[in-house]
């Protein structure tokens, strides 16, 4: 479910009339995190159970890191550095072809896909143990509100990085009159601009740096492609980046 995919559009409406619906007020909080266990299950279901599993823990390293933080935190940092590196390098010491099809955990762990978006929400749980830890005014989060600002759909795959100390006090209960709608549709606007019209067209322009379209190419011409590949990768995370901070 992307950004710019018509499922995420019916998604975010529906989530927005119900987070503003009186009866929901009390329970605003649950509702985001059930809505980005959604979001995040209707691409990799199997995977939410691990999704689960590094906030728990992450939580759990908060709580023992505000009894001894010089201890827990750094085993907090290096439980969650673990998850990224198990799953974004695993493939350098075992050979995929190799992977046994028995039912054994680690033969089920190493069948286990790359996570969408493991290291937004990996450096999310970072983010949170470092910023809560280790500051007198931090107050401790509840499990839910954890919960939530790891795993809140708008920045759960593609970011932007938030940082806790801003984020949780917006754990709040809110109303339709609180929604900045102009603010919200300039960011929206904005998004779609740079993700579909520059980032997209420029995708068509750079497919010539890949084989064997860069043998019709001239010299001086790759070194524009390249330019013009930074200035997409660019205009595609900052129109997601748009598009985050406004929904």
């Amino acid at each position: 479910m992307t950004f710019t995919s018509w499922p995420f559009a019916l998604f975010v409406a529906i989530v927005f009339v119900a987070y503003y619906l009186p009866p929901v007020r009390p329970f605003q909080a649950y509702l985001l995190v059930l809505a980005s266990l959604f979001f995040y299950g209707y691409g990799q279901a199997q995977l939410l159970p691990m999704l689960a599993l590094a906030v728990l823990g992450t939580y759990l390293f908060l709580l023992l890191a505000w009894r001894d933080r010089a201890i827990w935190l750094p085993v907090g940092i290096a439980f969650n550095l673990g998850l990224l590196a198990f799953f974004k390098y695993k493939f350098l010491f075992f050979d995929p072809a190799a992977i046994s099809t028995g039912n054994s955990v680690a033969d089920f762990l190493l069948r286990l896909p790359l996570p969408i978006g493991i290291s937004f929400f990996v450096f999310h749980n970072i983010s949170l143990l470092i910023d809560l830890t280790g500051k007198a005014q931090s107050r401790r989060p509840s499990l839910n509100e954890a919960f939530l600002y790891i795993i809140f759909f708008p920045q759960l795959v593609s970011g932007p990085i938030t940082r806790a100390a801003m984020f949780l006090p917006q754990i709040k209960e809110k109303r339709l009159a609180d929604v900045p709608f102009i603010d919200a549709a300039k960011w929206v606007l904005t998004g779609y601009f740079f993700k579909l019209f520059v980032a997209n067209n420029l995708n068509e322009m750079t497919a010539y740096m890949d084989f064997p379209l860069y043998e019709t190419v001239r010299l001086e011409d790759k070194w524009l492609l390249v330019f013009l590949y930074s200035y997409q990768i660019y205009a595609d995370f900052f129109g997601y980046t748009a598009i985050a901070i406004a929904v």
